[in-house]
């Protein structure tokens, strides 16, 4: 028998045991598609029960009654795959079924055919599949990675199901033959329901009946049964880890860095002929001249990560990109010397040692209600490590909003009082420091720990008896805004401050902060990302915690730019109520937020509407975030206050209404108020009718930085470099645009290790000249076909400094594009050489019609070859048959 479990809304479905059955997370007769998470959901779940399986559903109300198309349709649509049988491999069957071709498969819905292998996500699996034909017949059936591309696991058959979302006059009830309701709190989810389905009918008036069935709504009140679920609450999202584009990955009309010549732009790949052979290479095109690269030396270019407004071609024949360097490696020396002058200080001095109660740390660690991802773990430790320590610790923790660094400050405060220490938590504006204090109250209070917040909220008494519990020792954690760093403010004994995000603060307070890392435990909090090579070139040097990974199951924002209309916004406001949501509203201009008020009022008189703006007294404001971010409030209508701060993980829809007033860096942080669970995000930047092109370029910049792809990284390496600003000080923003931030890292780590005498360790790099090798060896295009794939390919190869890398290279090709063509196996072999001959000290390898020339270094084992002459300080080698593969065995023999 199938149990389904009724709850109010879609915030209540995460529990243990039960599959949850989404609604659709887009209206009727809109324009925007279902998302392809919520489409496979629902398609594996109507699989499964199609099947006969006996689930566990939860579920609401509106998604039960919704209708969707029949049983028999599904069973028709799905394709049964396997081994040894004739299989269609036409693209269009897959369309026709709702897939989109694309070269590289990463989510579900999505197919690629190359040759005669397919790879296809179908929603029944947690994996992609790839099917290999020999002609007509499927020859071999196996999942493989999205994050790897590499196959994993052979099976003898698969089921290629529908991707489509179809109105028919079925719905989820006509999958299953026997059937149990249960539901815990029935009178709040018919008042849920009641209200989703007024706004509906008011959208689509008499379409209404086309898309939902009533009847489905009588059969299950005539049959639930009150019951509780007895459940567990998970965190129900997916992990999977989607492949990030290559930062290194370049196309064509991009800015790139070649480290020797400087900024250029890619204009693409060009194959040239020569009389021994045919290659590929990249075009550079520079101020002056055009830079032809080969292939094998593509790993000293890489893309411009910058302001291409604030830098200019280089020119060839100039020494221009020289001196750009040399100021920049000046620059990086000076501030990194000071970052180790402050760092030696802080060793000579004795700070706190917390030692903690690992049984009590241990239940307190349980209280988590989610696992901790491995970059927080990671985190938790180097802090409790530091702590635990006689220095005192000036730690610097990084992540973006919502990865969870607030719960590594939370372990940190109680190892703080567990050792009998006070902690003062310090952030930048009132509305954070009540997000804070209800966190650290909700979870610290249970274990006796007393909180206690201080800030311009508070009355003259309150303030008072504050003062007085944190000198007597009465309070272990005090949250706060800059009053707690008055003179006034004194503790009995204070053993961490943690600061959240400290470049907010004025120069005063920040003065304040350094003359406390010498005598107190600190850790800073900060929400700008930090990159990885920033981390590791900082390290021992900076104190550097980093979670980089964000919580699984997090999704790129989608962003509409529009005209305002009506009913556009009733579009995107029902959509969000409708699966438990709720919307940010910004109209910046406070005097007409009364007016916008009323008309949202008049627009969804079910819907709770609240207004919060900058120029109400503190205490209102507070109340109404707070109600809010409790879910009490269906939609808030704001200024741009909720820019910073406040994190409402269920506030998934953005509505601004006159875009066209913000500066683009203020569009981003509004943007990042939506998007922070597993949930599809939507953000909407409206103007008014009349705006002119120009005043609409920078909306235009902003969809375009939307990911998934290249746009997003881009968008996030701005982070980063605002990230070094905030670690190295603003004017080393400069020096990353005249450079770019990847060559910037390169110089920073250089700069550290030399500052600190240590042995630098460098990778085994292939630095051998290779000129005119014969043949044709090149990746052709029937064979790879994407552009930005053959360049990925090129990179690894050329990056590539063992053989057995090589052959992995080998292998993947041949799992994902089939057995490679001639022209790829001599590019093997060609690079083969280049490592063979980089081991044995060869610096250069010149083909001659009848012979190959070796240059070997000074210390080349070649020195002693019978064949060397001293005075031209080459090895000659006469060719026998195939010139390629004579000095592949060549070269192995002499190694």
């Amino acid at each position: 028998m199938v149990e389904i479990l009724l709850v109010p809304n879609e915030r209540e479905i995460h529990l243990e045991g039960y599959l949850f059955y989404p609604s659709r997370d887009n209206l009727p007769l809109e324009d925007v598609p279902l998302s392809p998470e919520v489409k496979k959901k629902r398609m594996k779940i109507l699989w499964r029960l199609l099947k006969g399986e006996n689930l566990k559903i939860v579920t609401t109300l509106k998604a039960l009654t919704e209708k969707i198309f029949s049983p028999e349709s599904l069973k028709e649509r799905t394709i049964e795959v396997r081994r040894s049988a004739s299989f269609d491999l036409s693209p269009e069957r897959f369309v026709e079924m709702g897939y989109e071709r694309t070269f590289t498969v990463q989510m579900p819905g999505e197919f690629s055919i190359r040759g005669g292998i397919l790879d296809i996500f179908s929603p029944g699996y947690d994996f992609p599949v790839r099917i290999e034909l020999f002609g007509e017949v499927v020859e071999d059936i196996r999942f493989f990675d999205v994050s790897t591309q590499r196959s994993f696991q052979k099976v003898d058959e698969v089921y290629i199901l529908p991707f489509l979302d179809e109105y028919g006059d079925s719905s989820l009830l006509d999958f299953v033959k026997d059937v149990r309701f249960t539901c815990e709190n029935l009178e709040k989810a018919l008042t849920e329901y009641r209200k989703i389905r007024k706004e509906l009918k008011d959208l689509l008036k008499e379409k209404y009946d086309l898309f939902f069935d009533e009847g489905v709504l009588e059969r299950v009140l005539k049959n639930v049964e009150k019951t509780s679920a007895g459940a567990t609450v998970s965190s129900g999202i997916e992990e999977r880890s989607l492949p990030l584009v290559d930062i290194d990955e370049i196309e064509e009309g991009e800015l790139v860095v070649h480290k020797e010549h400087g900024i250029a732009i890619f204009e693409g790949m060009i194959r040239l002929k020569s009389v021994l052979g045919e290659r590929d290479y990249l075009k550079l095109k520079y101020e002056d001249a055009v830079l032809y690269v080969p292939v094998e030396k593509i790993d000293r270019v890489h893309r411009y990560i910058g302001d291409p407004s604030q830098v200019k071609l280089d020119r060839l024949n100039r020494g221009r990109w020289k001196r750009t360097l040399k100021k920049v490696r000046e620059d990086i020396e000076k501030r990194v010397r000071e970052l180790v002058e402050l760092y030696l200080k802080r060793e000579e001095v004795r700070g706190t040692l917390l030692p903690g109660d690992p049984e009590l740390e241990e239940k307190f660690a349980e209280t988590f209600p989610y696992i901790e991802t491995p970059d927080q773990q990671k985190c938790i430790e180097e802090v409790l490590i530091d702590l635990s320590s006689e220095k005192p610790m000036d730690r610097l923790l990084c992540g973006d909003a919502g990865v969870g660094k607030t719960e590594v400050a939370l372990r940190a405060a109680f190892r703080a009082v567990v050792s009998g220490k006070q902690v003062a938590v310090l952030v930048p504006t009132t509305v954070l420091a009540r997000q804070h204090y209800e966190n650290f109250k909700e979870r610290l209070e249970p274990f006796g720990v007393r909180v206690e917040l201080l800030d311009s909220s508070r009355t003259l008494r309150e303030r008072k008896e504050i003062l007085e519990g944190l000198k007597k020792g009465e309070i272990d954690v005090v949250i706060g805004t800059h009053a707690l760093l008055n003179e006034r403010v004194e503790f009995s004994d204070l053993g961490l401050v943690i600061i959240d995000e400290e470049q907010k603060f004025g120069v005063e307070q920040k003065e304040k902060f350094k003359k406390m890392r010498l005598s107190v435990n600190v850790l800073s909090l900060s929400a700008t990302p930090i990159p990885r090579t920033l981390h590791m070139a900082l390290s021992g040097m900076k104190d550097l915690s980093v979670i980089n990974a964000p919580p699984p199951g997090r999704k790129p924002v989608h962003v509409y730019i529009a005209e305002y209309n009506e009913e556009l916004v009733k579009g995107a406001v029902v959509r969000e109520v409708n699966r438990g949501g709720q919307v940010i509203y910004v109209h910046n201009r406070v005097e007409e937020l009364p007016e916008v008020l009323e008309n949202l009022k008049r627009m969804f008189p079910e819907l709770r509407i609240a207004m919060a703006h900058g120029k109400m007294s503190r205490r209102v404001m507070e109340k109404v975030v707070h109600e809010f971010y409790s879910g009490n409030i269906d939609v808030l209508l704001c200024t741009t206050i909720i820019e910073n701060g406040v994190d409402i993980p269920n506030a998934n829809t953005l509505i601004v209404d006159d875009a066209h007033r913000y500066g683009l860096a203020q569009l981003y942080q509004l943007r990042g108020r939506v998007g922070r669970s597993d949930r599809r995000a939507f953000a909407y930047f409206l103007y008014p009718k009349g705006v002119p092109k120009s005043a609409l370029e920078r909306l235009r910049v902003l969809k375009a930085h939307t990911g998934p792809g290249s746009g997003l990284q881009i968008a996030m390496k701005d982070m980063e470099m605002r990230g070094i600003g905030d670690v190295l000080g603003l004017e080393q923003h400069g020096n990353i645009v005249s450079i770019g931030l990847k060559l910037y890292n390169e110089i920073l780590r250089e700069t550290v290790t030399k500052v600190k005498k240590k042995r630098v360790e460098r990778k085994h790099t292939v630095q051998v000249e290779i000129e005119n090798p014969p043949g044709r060896f090149f990746i052709p295009e029937d064979y790879i076909s994407n552009p930005v794939e053959r360049l990925r390919m090129y990179r690894r190869l050329a990056s590539a400094s063992e053989e057995g890398e090589i052959e992995e290279i080998l292998e993947e090709m041949r799992d994902r594009f089939g057995e490679p063509p001639e022209e790829v196996k001599l590019l093997l072999d060609y690079f083969r050489i280049r490592i063979r001959a980089s081991k044995l000290g060869i610096r250069k390898i010149r083909f001659d019609h009848f012979m190959v020339e070796l240059l070997p270094g000074k210390n080349s084992p070649l020195l002693k070859h019978p064949g060397y002459n001293p005075r031209s300080g080459t090895v000659v080698l006469y060719k026998r048959g195939d010139p390629i593969e004579y000095l592949l065995k060549i070269l192995k023999n002499e190694g």
